[in-house]
């Protein structure tokens, strides 16, 4: 919509070019002549309808909604402005406002032409846009973290950053005011209506952060910021919306907690502060809420703070406000009270005539509403709305949604992810391929992000009061994955959100299986006390994608972790209502960035058969799944075996099952093939999560006491396996070598191994699994350790156990997994035996936990 001034204004004011909304006024004159002037003329109808911010249904101003009809007796948005000379409006997407940006603009620019061409006034357009779990305006508009994300960082430049965007796009779409920053000290973790909308739970970092996305969203964006809610709604157990919350500070913990913020936004030029419907008798003993409190509002926001800027309810349809008096009253008590504008009451056409009553009266003076109107005139004038009204269609493109506003965005997102517990060392997770289950709340965003990285994800969406057969299902899921992450949401609260405490039984029931679980609260980071002691936990603070994204840099190492906890996380409350500290204030681990992850196991399948000596394709395959391990090097794997392995080919069996890529090296065929059968192998192999690059088998000095090589001589059966990491090229052997244990041919043995791994480029890794049948300190195996670390060092228990096959002696050593240059062990460990019926093998793997710098 294109108007010219004289077309849409009307007046006879001209605004000072570059006039923003925060610091000194340079048009100040200007300001008071012009909102003098419009003052004069107005009727007392036009001034108190000034006093009102109200909704109206319909993604255009000429939409005809019977919704409308019903709450004001008129059809359009445009007529509900008319009708009730209109101060304000605000957006919600359940209004059909903010369906997409050009449909906001239109909608904007229709509405400031009804208010124009019926006042002369334009409007004060409005919306709830604090980002995080309160978002009104969506994508493509850029969706920051929200206020506790941005506590996260410790950054006030990010937090000004978000704000300056914000307010810029916002702005572009004809809103003027965003109900933000929330500037509420969260310090009770069961605030059912605050939460993760506050920055922290410090009173300091609170306000140093709600003071940065003022200047952001003012200064920078040019946009009306409100701080909310005051007099602080961050200790309360009640949700206003539904009930009259009470706190009980006293008025020293009032001033040391809950003021800083509001006194932070006040001193970096907030013009605008919403109330609160709680009660603070600390601060006016009358019990009634802040909204109607003139000791509140009047005695210390006005007086005491000096506040002169606009001052607005929240919604007064919210119960917290509606309790204690009528509909009619509520707004003429909030005016005397000390509010300039009235949000959003139950019945608009009752609020608006008892006003006007009150008035004509002689209850309310119409001074008092000149007070409040100067307010808001002034507030419009300085903001720029008088010279343009109108917002460009054609711009929208070049400020919304942006390449460089959706990067800033992500570089918040990323330092707002916080690392509480990494005790099973599962992060960075390798960048190997693997099966993921992401289950819980809205887990795609997640899921998208994670198969961008090469894994394969399976989907379970349980929302935040999962059913039974959603938990089964994720729960069966969860036993074929390589890895679980769940996402919760307000796991602990099971008075409103989830009343049955399922999300809890969800997440517990995952950790229960023993398979590798990360678990992620979404939103409130308190979720974690109430889960069975999750070795892998994270916290983001918001599911927005750019905070999906930022998790998923963090669970692949592709950077590290710095977000610290901006509050305190109690553990769950015990019988007595007593709760220690779980994760204090400034918690968050991290980790090197640098180092890429690999976890590489040796396996000896024996013929894939425990004690009982029965080939078990599914047992085999659960033992190695259990591993969780990126590189497996299987020994003694037989393929076409006859009935011992039902003529499968084994390792193929393997890989399909666990969804890894198999080679194979035979060391020798033992027969012919027989009719309709394919040859029976005995050999060695290995299952890569990474894609097989090259497959060689190599041949190495041999003595077996099976032919066809009876006596020491080259044969094949050293495999090398050749995958690509993050760009390094990884050399894998594997072998299983000198079944009788003879010295010598070890010695041999060593010699070709060395020769061997000389083949490769000297920047290549390598990593060499197998069986020796030998002691780590055997004298001739010392040149292959002057080459190799060896993981023998950090597991020195691998010396048998009551499943070692003793083919030489009861206690020998078996399996071993040793590295060269450039990587490093970063632990080794032989896995709990299990009983004999249920062991697939009758030898003892190693897994080893490696890393190497990038």
């Amino acid at each position: 919509m294109e108007l010219t001034r004289r077309q849409t204004l009307g007046l006879a004011a001209a605004a000072v070019a570059g006039s923003t909304v925060a610091g000194t006024m340079t048009a100040s004159a200007h300001t008071d002549r012009w909102v003098r002037d419009t003052l004069r003329r107005m009727t007392l109808e036009q001034k108190v309808g000034q006093l009102f911010v109200l909704y109206a249904y319909g993604p255009t101003a000429a939409t005809a909604d019977a919704r409308n009809t019903s709450l004001y007796g008129v059809a359009t948005p445009a007529e509900v402005v008319a009708k009730f000379n209109l101060g304000g409006v605000i957006y919600f997407t359940w209004t059909d406002s903010v369906k997409d940006p050009q449909q906001i603009a239109n909608l904007s620019n229709g509405l400031q032409q009804a208010s124009l061409a019926n006042t002369g006034i334009p409007l004060q357009i409005s919306t709830d846009q604090e980002y995080g779990s309160v978002v009104r305006v969506g994508p493509p508009a850029t969706q920051f973290p929200g206020g506790m994300a941005l506590g996260a960082t410790r950054s006030a430049n990010f937090a000004r950053e978000a704000g300056a965007i914000a307010g810029r796009e916002l702005k572009a779409l004809g809103i003027t005011t965003d109900f933000a920053p929330d500037a509420d000290v969260n310090v009770n973790p069961l605030n059912p209506v605050i939460g993760v909308r506050s920055a922290s739970s410090d009173p300091a970092l609170a306000a140093e952060i709600v003071a940065a996305q003022v200047k952001g969203y003012q200064r920078d964006g040019r946009i009306v910021s409100t701080a909310k809610h005051f007099p602080g709604h961050g200790d309360t157990e009640t949700d206003s919306h539904v009930g009259i919350p009470e706190i009980h500070h006293t008025r020293e913990q009032w001033t040391e907690i809950d003021l800083p913020p509001f006194q932070a936004a006040i001193r970096a030029g907030i013009h605008s502060i919403m109330t609160a419907h709680i009660v603070v008798k600390a601060l006016d003993p009358s019990g009634d809420p802040a909204t109607l409190s003139r000791p509140i509002l009047t005695g210390i926001l006005r007086e005491q703070l000096r506040f002169d800027g606009v001052v607005i309810t929240d919604s007064l349809g919210m119960k917290g406000v509606r309790d204690k008096y009528g509909d009619a009253e509520i707004p003429l008590r909030a005016i005397e009270a000390g509010v300039d504008q009235l949000l959003m009451p139950v019945d608009p056409g009752l609020a608006y005539n008892s006003v006007l009553d009150a008035v004509r009266g002689g209850r309310i003076s119409e001074a008092r509403i000149d007070e409040s109107v100067t307010r808001i005139l002034k507030l419009k004038y300085s903001g720029g709305l008088v010279d343009q009204p109108y917002v460009d269609l054609s711009r929208i493109a070049t400020v919304v949604g942006t390449p460089a506003n959706y990067a800033a965005a992500q570089r918040i997102a990323d330092r707002s992810t916080t690392l509480l517990r990494n005790d099973a060392d599962l992060l960075p997770l390798s960048p190997a391929p693997r099966r993921i289950v992401v289950t819980g709340y809205s887990p795609a965003t997640l899921a998208a992000a994670l198969q961008r990285r090469g894994a394969t994800t399976v989907v379970k969406d349980t929302g935040t009061a999962p059913s039974d057969a959603k938990i089964a299902d994720a729960l069966a899921a969860s036993t074929a994955a390589d890895l679980t992450v769940v996402l919760t949401n307000k796991a602990w609260d099971t008075e409103v959100t989830d009343k049955l405490a399922k999300q809890q039984k969800l997440v517990n029931g995952l950790l229960a299986t023993g398979r590798p679980v990360i678990v992620v609260p979404v939103r409130d980071p308190y979720d974690v006390a109430y889960f069975d002691d999750p070795a892998t936990t994270l916290v983001t603070y918001g599911s927005t994608a750019v905070s999906m994204e930022a998790l998923a840099k963090v669970l692949y190492g592709e950077l590290a972790p710095t977000g610290k906890l901006p509050v305190e996380i109690p553990a769950r409350p015990d019988a007595n209502g007593e709760a220690t500290v779980l994760h204090p204030f400034g918690h968050g681990l991290t980790f090197d960035p640098r180092d890429t992850r690999l976890t590489v196991a040796s396996y000896n399948i024996h013929a894939g058969a425990g004690e009982d000596n029965v080939f078990d394709l599914e047992r085999t395959a659960r033992a190695i799944k259990a591993l969780d391990a990126d590189i497996v090097g299987l020994q003694e794997v037989d393929v076409h075996w006859g009935d011992r392995s039902q003529w499968l080919d084994t390792i193929a069996e393997l890989a399909g099952k666990l969804g890894m890529y198999p080679a194979f090296a035979p060391i020798y065929d033992l027969d012919p093939a027989a009719d309709g059968q394919p040859r029976r192998q005995y050999g060695v192999g290995v299952l890569s999560r990474f894609p097989v690059v090259r497959v060689e088998n190599h041949p190495i000095t041999r003595l077996s006491t099976q032919d066809p090589n009876p006596v020491p001589a080259p044969a094949p059966g050293f495999l090398e396996v050749q995958v690509d990491v993050r760009g390094r090229r990884l050399h894998v052997y594997c072998t299983h070598l000198d079944y009788r244990g003879d010295p010598t041919v070890r010695r041999m043995q060593v010699a070709d191994t060395v020769r061997i791994l000389s083949q490769d480029r000297r920047q290549d890794l390598q990593i060499l699994v197998g069986d020796f049948n030998a002691e780590a300190a055997a004298p001739e195996l010392s040149g292959l350790w002057t080459r190799l670390t060896d993981s023998w060092t950090a597991a020195p228990e691998t010396v048998g156990g009551p499943n070692t096959y003793p083919a030489v002696a009861a206690v020998k050593r078996i399996d071993f997994v040793t590295v060269g240059k450039g990587l490093s062990v970063r632990s080794a460990e032989v896995p709990a035996e299990v009983p004999v019926a249920e062991a697939a093998s009758d030898h003892r793997a190693i897994v080893a936990h490696l890393s190497f710098r990038r």
